[in-house]
């Protein structure tokens, strides 16, 4: 389950709150008709684009019902959407019951469905005089809310995640009859697509004790779609979206089962951590060591919901640490993972060692009967978690770093495990190398950012978190200007907070002090397709700091690879950077390469060319001494015919020589000379690096 789902349940609270026009100075309830109640309130930003905190208000004014959304338009908040849910259910207060359990469901909820960013949130409602129970959805379109559908439901109705696939149950009587002990459950799909509900022309017919234990399993026969007309029934795993009124959430769910010394550390929330619908909770908690109470412990426990007996149960896991886990720059680590698996996910746990400062690492595997240690690793300098996808399969990877205090080298093991079993075990973790570095060669070659990074073969994952705050260095000023250390120090620290990616350091402009290029990740969607920016990073009279070039989002894309290299074109003198993008051109309706190249002027690095070089291909070579850039122009009929714009680079500046026509681009550099250098390759590309200049990263 989405990490945003599982903070945005825990606001379901009733919420009395101070708000303003601007800051919150007046009662919520002036913006309510005279004599409502607050039922349920949400006060978030992601009710639309922009970074204000809008206000999701469910409210009763006698026995209707009604939500309105208060919006900060002009300074003051004012209702943008509104919806009349009717006079409710007088027996139900317009819950709607969960089957024939005790247990109803709250009637407004949340979430992000779509991960657009935006919420979409849903009503359960039991109109007075009705015998089905109404499911509305609404949905952010077009800068405004719209209710997209309706499901209804006698007996039941679910709103279920099956691995992406949004799902609705129409839970009804057979024939209508409340007396009757079939019900008929209709599944119609919702397409994200045009956000309406599909399907549902087949109705299952099942007694109420079959649907009993189908409403609160996660793995259960598929009735949706193309696999339920199969001969064969199939079995899905799934989540319930619709939560329940009775069941605490948050803190409320754990702090009654802690010990009465304990302090609550962490939490996550997630239902995939065994087979039935509702959430579990996982924590870390602090506790005194009983034989030495000045030693602070960390244990860790699950909340399991026993369903029968309507409460939360302790389930202590096998994990114990001394204190709080810092990396070697400073920042926290969290102490909880969720780690996803087939059906059922597993957990891990991380800590400081008995001794100070070390880092202790447990990874406990959910084989569906109960959660027992996988692998245990324990490292006194540094440690790693990695994800890696490459070459289309995915395994895991952990790196341990110990210091010898004698020689000041860290010992670095390299461990790799593979997922095998019903739900995605991890096997054992076996040494795949061992090196004996410095710190600083450590830090360069194994240091990972806490994001997906790409390369051609797949892509690397620290799963480890610190509580850093990410900053904007193209937006804000650099922190620590002051900064005493090396480049590679600074880079090393602020990694993750300026989601560094990839760095070269080098004495670029041939001065005798080293320059930094930094290709930093700028887009806010972590698994989709990444943008970069490239920035230069120099100590002088302080830190300074230098946007350079375009946006990048084809990076490592075609053949020569879009991608930062760096040249000298004119040998002794200062480095060039090359920056080489594919764009799509509208006009042509094809991809083109647009080249641009940089140069140190005076104090700063500047363009080094007037006009734009865009072209269907290009290569940029050294020819007896010379360098020319050569632009290819499709201008044939067959789609291979075209010309050969030629330029010298001479004086600090290209110059136009002449133009050719030739059959094709590759046609063309085979009749210049065999010992030309092109720099437009692999030897000269800094960004993306190349698997031997990235090392282990």
């Amino acid at each position: 389950m989405r990490k945003a789902r599982c903070v945005l349940f825990f606001c379901l609270v009733l919420l009395f709150i101070i708000l303003s026009p601007a800051q919150a100075n007046s009662d919520l309830l002036n913006y309510l008709p005279l004599g409502a109640n607050i039922v349920q309130c949400f006060a978030l930003a992601e009710f639309d684009l922009d970074t204000d905190v809008e206000y999701l208000v469910l409210y009763a004014l006698q026995d209707n019902y009604a939500l309105t959304l208060l919006d900060l338009i002009d300074g003051r908040y004012q209702e943008t959407y509104y919806i009349n849910l009717g006079k409710a259910n007088r027996g139900s207060g317009g819950k709607v019951k969960a089957g024939e359990t005790g247990y109803t469901y709250r009637i407004l909820q949340i979430d992000d469905l779509d991960g657009d960013g935006i919420l979409e949130f849903w009503t359960i409602f039991q109109p007075e005089g009705s015998s089905f129970a109404e499911l509305t959805m609404h949905k952010y379109k077009n800068n405004c809310y719209q209710g997209v559908f309706t499901a209804r439901g006698q007996y039941d109705l679910q709103l279920m995640d099956y691995e992406g696939q949004f799902v609705v149950h129409e839970v009804s009587y057979l024939d209508g009859k409340s007396s009757s002990d079939l019900l008929t459950i209709t599944s119609r799909i919702w397409d994200l697509r045009d956000h309406q509900l599909k399907g549902g022309a087949e109705a299952y017919q099942m007694t109420r004790e079959d649907y009993r234990h189908f409403a609160r399993s996660r793995q259960r026969p598929v009735l949706f779609g193309s696999a339920a007309k199969e001969e064969r029934t199939s079995l899905c795993w799934g989540n319930s979206l619709n939560k329940l009124a009775e069941i605490p959430v948050g803190e409320r769910a754990i702090l009654p089962l802690l010990p009465g010394n304990a302090n609550l550390l962490e939490w996550e929330v997630n239902s995939a951590l065994d087979d039935d619908v509702e959430d579990e909770y996982v924590f870390t908690y602090l506790i005194p060591c009983a034989e030495s109470p000045s030693k602070i412990l960390i244990q860790a426990a699950l909340a399991d919901w026993d369903f029968e007996r309507a409460r939360y149960r302790l389930v202590p896991l096998p994990f114990q640490a001394y204190g709080r886990a810092r990396d070697q720059e400073g920042y926290l680590y969290k102490s909880v993972y969720i780690l996803p698996g087939k059906g059922l996910n597993h957990l891990a746990f991380l800590g400081n060692g008995a001794e100070l400062p070390s880092l202790k690492f447990s990874i406990l595997n959910n084989n569906g009967l109960f959660l027992k240690a996988a692998a245990v690793f324990n490292a006194n300098w540094h440690l790693q978690f990695l994800e890696c996808y490459e070459n289309r399969a995915l395994t895991y990877r952990v790196i341990t770093a110990d210091l010898d205090k004698g020689t000041g080298l860290l010992r670095t093991k390299v461990f790799g495990a593979a997922l095998k079993g019903a739900y995605g075990e991890f096997g054992a973790f076996t040494p795949q190398r061992e090196d004996l570095l410095t710190t600083g060669s450590y830090k360069g070659g194994y240091y990972h950012i806490e994001e997906p990074v790409w390369s051609t073969l797949g892509y690397e994952y620290l799963l480890f978190r610190t509580f850093h705050e990410k900053k904007d260095p193209f937006a804000n000023r650099l922190p620590e200007l002051d900064f005493n250390g090396t480049l590679e120090d600074y880079i090393f620290k602020y990694l993750t907070p300026f989601r560094i990616h990839h760095w070269v350091v080098q004495d670029l402009d041939r001065n005798g002090k080293q320059e930094a290029l930094l290709l930093l990740r700028t887009d806010d969607d972590l698994w989709g397709w990444p943008q970069y920016r490239v920035g230069l990073l120099k100590q002088e009279n302080g830190l300074q700091w230098q946007a350079l070039g375009p946006i990048l989002s084809n990076l490592g894309e075609g053949n020569p690879p879009s991608g930062v290299y760096l040249a000298d074109l004119v040998e002794g003198r200062e480095a060039e950077i090359i920056f080489l993008n594919r764009e799509y051109d509208l006009k042509t309706r094809s991809r083109k390469l647009r080249l641009e190249m940089f140069s140190k002027q005076e104090t700063g690095w500047k363009r080094a060319h007037d006009i734009d070089f865009v072209y269907e291909d290009l290569q940029l070579s050294a020819i007896n001494g010379e360098v020319w850039l050569y632009g290819f122009v499709r201008e044939g009929q067959n789609n291979q015919d075209g010309a050969v714009y030629s330029f010298q680079w001479r004086n600090g500046r290209f110059n136009y020589q002449s133009k050719k026509n030739v059959p094709n681009f590759a046609a063309f550099l085979e009749t210049l000379s065999s010992h030309r250098t092109d720099y437009l390759s692999a030897e000269y590309m800094v960004f993306p690096p190349s698997p031997e200049q990235s090392g282990e990263r």
